[in-house]
């Protein structure tokens, strides 16, 4: 017989429901706390029950709530197999921290978390609080998020005080919720905005405390070390230190707390916090116990002294140092940093009391009033840590007194004289600004109303930067940009540019050249050099490459798209070849040339080494054929997932200029109503004929820039930005076509005045959706990666086309 469907599922686990069962009863004291209402006879309307006399079986569950439904069939494999091995490790874990057998409580830590994590998530308000961060789910969407999500709590919660406390002595008994993962925050009552339902207050909070019901003698308690140590000093809403929903930590499994019993009134206070934070029913071997509210008095900020741990906080903190078989170390801090960044990267002194015109204490390079000042403290960037913009300055600043740069060397010397020893001091600098535990989230430029915002999905190279990058400035407010060093953090010793640094000098140059060309623009804030979080964050790599294999599995990008990479490369490969020493280009040429004469053998080489020697982005040294010499060249850009994560954190767009990111963006960033927004189609139009000339040339571009031209064309697009995002009346797009049209045409007018330069014209192929671009995968990394509030989909994208420019364009 086929095995029988189960669609009664429970989210209180009918086991764990038998831990508040006294000895000898079968059945539970069951309120539902908003009961259904009956419309009598003669129209009057009254509660239904409220209170039953149930079994596990009959509490705490909820027809189909993990079901699948595929055409007529019903598929129950969440239940089954997911939640199936999860309450059986559970089972064992829960049952080892109630009852305090260490040996068995090391056995089955991580396995309890797990399990902590899945029920705070699997419940009717966790689902809920899943489907309020996502524009939309169906409901086999929903269960893939809700498995995605699961283990985000887990790290922050095991780097915690853990208590276990008693009711042993009492005659009141702990109850459980229908949400037995309860959070409480002495600044976040009930009727506060972060309580809406079905928010809790956020586990990231240094305030925050977790409460979990073991059964009805024994509660576990979570609370934030510091905030153990401190109760009574700082912001009780503010990030604890070094706050991630994911992540790898080392902690103590037999470090717990288990000396309090509590009295009665404690824990009538505990059972208070847990039907507060219900969302609709509530279980207990006594009816009496499910009325705390009758018996508690104080308010809302007087259970943290119930729930505060008193004694043993030694037990928790201090620092952790592993020693490995092959010499290795390992270090981690009390909160889970495992370098020192957060002290030499820290502000000698914080800024505080700015006026408007003062440098604004983000490091942003911005005045006070153009930057921080409108934003709450909260959702500003940092300004305990210096921010992005400050760490590419000063790495830029140790690039050139690495090279001899700041001592008079030259480029040419550079090219002559770059070392291994130079190579690995480059890339040790950049690991010590971007270390594992390097929270970018934090470092971000915030979205800004008035600012137009790019993020570039495309590669990060020195001969296509002008082009692709800093040619559009004079129209964009601001690019972020993939930076083009690579993190040695992560990379195995035989391809690191730290432990074997001599494969690496030839790609070294070019990012150097990359980063002198773009150093004026950092410092002025036109551009965000910004490492892929993944460089980095090795939980953000693996999620994101997962996700990336997920969505190009039997994709295969056409030829056209490959041509520009393909092109960078023969380039580099023609680079290598005339670097060879003299001796092996004529051998080659021996080979595939035999009936040339030596003098035109020679004629060819001293060709190749006068190009050489006019190539900027060549070491004049030269490097030996074959494996000894070979060179690790790579291309850098952000992924589709990367890009869309940093554009919805700092309200950014995404241009390209590969059609393969085009397509996979528009086939997988769309929500299923994939029609343009139709609003736009007069501002698609308008923008698609304007010629926007590309200056080719850093200096003079930077001078462009300084000097404000081609301003009305930006203002146009900024007002076009503003007007996408808050979803503005139908009449302003055709505004703002006809206001494309005059700024095109004020650009033709400032160029007549401009000196011959070498440009390109620039096209714009603009793509609104409805409901913009957004992939649920990309907004599992913010909830997990970026601890976003709020995040809206990325209002557009831009396709840029390149061509040269010819007198018919207007341009000489």
């Amino acid at each position: 017989m086929p095995d029988q469907v189960t669609r009664n599922n429970h989210y209180v686990p009918q086991w764990y429901q038998r831990g508040f069962l006294e000895s000898g009863q079968s059945h539970l004291h069951y309120l539902d706390t908003s009961p259904e209402q009956k419309i009598l006879p003669d129209g009057r309307t009254v509660p239904m029950n409220a209170a039953h006399r149930w079994g596990p079986k009959n509490c705490f569950y909820e027809y189909d709530l993990y079901s699948t439904h595929f055409g007529t069939v019903v598929n129950d494999e969440v239940e089954k197999f997911l939640f199936g091995s999860i309450d059986v490790r559970g089972t064992k874990a829960v049952r080892a921290f109630a009852g305090g057998d260490l040996s068995a409580m090391h056995d089955t830590f991580q396995d309890f978390f797990e399990y902590l994590d899945a029920q705070k998530l699997r419940t009717p308000k966790g689902l809920d609080w899943i489907k309020s961060r996502y524009s939309s789910l169906d409901q086999l969407q929903l269960m893939r998020e809700m498995q995605g999500l699961r283990f985000m709590h887990c790290t922050m919660w095991t780097e915690g005080v853990r208590e276990i406390v008693s009711a042993e002595e009492s005659d009141v008994k702990f109850i459980v919720s229908d949400h037995p993962v309860t959070i409480y925050n002495a600044a976040a009552p009930p009727t506060s905005p972060e309580c809406a339902y079905p928010d809790d207050p956020s586990i990231e909070w240094v305030g925050s405390q977790t409460v979990f019901v073991l059964d009805a003698n024994t509660c576990l308690i979570l609370t934030h070390l510091e905030y153990a140590q401190a109760p009574k000093s700082g912001n009780l809403t503010a990030p604890r230190t070094h706050a991630r929903y994911r992540g790898q930590s080392l902690v103590r499994t037999d470090a717990f707390i288990r000396t309090r019993k509590l009295s009665r009134d404690e824990i009538t206070t505990i059972n208070h916090l847990l039907k507060s934070r219900a969302r609709r029913y509530l279980a207990a071997s006594n009816k009496e116990w499910l009325y705390p509210e009758k018996s508690f008095t104080g308010a809302w900020q007087d259970i943290a002294q119930v729930l505060l741990p008193r004694d043993d906080l030694w037990r928790f903190g201090g620092e952790i140092y592993v020693g490995h078989a092959d010499g290795s170390t390992q270090y981690q801090d009390a909160f889970g940093r495992t370098s020192g960044a957060h002290e030499y990267l820290r502000r000698k002194k914080r800024k505080t009391g700015l006026g408007p015109n003062d440098f604004c204490g983000c490091g942003s390079g911005r005045k006070f009033k153009h930057c921080c000042k409108d934003l709450p403290s909260a959702d500003r960037p940092t300004w305990d840590v210096y921010g992005i913009r400050e760490r590419n300055l000063m790495f830029c600043h140790v690039v050139q007194d690495t090279l001899g740069l700041k001592s008079g060397k030259t480029w040419d010397d550079v090219r002559r004289e770059l070392s291994d020893e130079q190579v690995k001091r480059i890339h040790e600098a950049f690991a010590s600004l971007w270390p594992e535990d390097t929270d970018l989230s934090e470092l971000l430029p915030r979205p800004r109303n008035g600012t137009f915002r790019a993020v570039y999905l495309g590669t990060s190279d020195p001969r296509t930067v002008e082009a692709t990058v800093l040619g559009w400035l004079p129209y964009f407010d601001q690019v972020i940009l993939a930076h083009p060093f690579i993190n040695p953090l992560r990379i195995k010793p035989e391809f690191s540019p730290t432990k074997s640094p001599s494969q690496h000098r030839a790609q070294t140059l070019k990012n150097v050249l990359l980063l002198l060309l773009l150093e004026p623009y950092i410092r002025a804030g036109y551009v965000h050099l910004i490492p892929d979080p993944g460089d980095f964050n090795s939980q953000f790599g693996m999620s994101a490459l997962q996700m990336a294999e997920q969505r190009t599995a039997g994709w295969k990008p056409d030829r056209k798209s490959a041509g520009r990479l393909e092109a960078l490369a023969k380039d580099d490969h023609q680079r290598l070849m005339r670097q060879l020493p003299e001796s092996s280009l004529r051998r080659s040429m021996r080979q595939h040339m035999p009936e040339a004469s030596d003098a035109e053998i020679d004629s060819v080489i001293a060709y190749m080494k006068s190009e050489l020697a006019a190539d900027p982005y060549a070491l004049l040294q030269p490097i030996e054929p074959g494996e000894s010499g070979a060179q690790f060249l790579y291309f850098k850009g952000y992924s589709l997932e990367s890009a869309m994560y940093l554009a919805s954190l700092t309200g950014s767009a995404i241009y390209t200029d590969v059609e393969a990111h085009w397509q996979q963006l528009h086939t997988h960033a769309q929500q299923a109503d994939r029609a343009p927004n139709t609003a736009w189609t007069p501002v698609v139009d308008s923008l698609r004929v304007v010629n926007f000339p590309i200056d080719m040339n850093a200096q003079t571009l930077y001078e462009t820039l300084q000097g404000g031209r081609f301003g009305s064309m930006k203002a146009v697009l900024r007002r076009f930005v503003d007007g996408v995002q808050q979803s503005s009346g139908a009449q302003q797009p055709e505004q703002i076509a006809l206001q494309f049209a005059k700024a095109h045409q004020a650009m033709q007018g400032e160029l007549a005045d401009m000196p011959d330069a070498l440009r390109l014209v620039g096209h714009v192929e603009l793509s609104v959706p409805v409901r913009g671009f957004e992939r649920n995968d990309v907004r599992r990394l913010l909830l997990t990666f970026g601890r976003a509030k709020s995040v809206r989909p990325i209002p557009f994208a831009m396709l840029i086309n390149l061509e040269a420019a010819t007198a018919a364009d207007g341009y000489q």
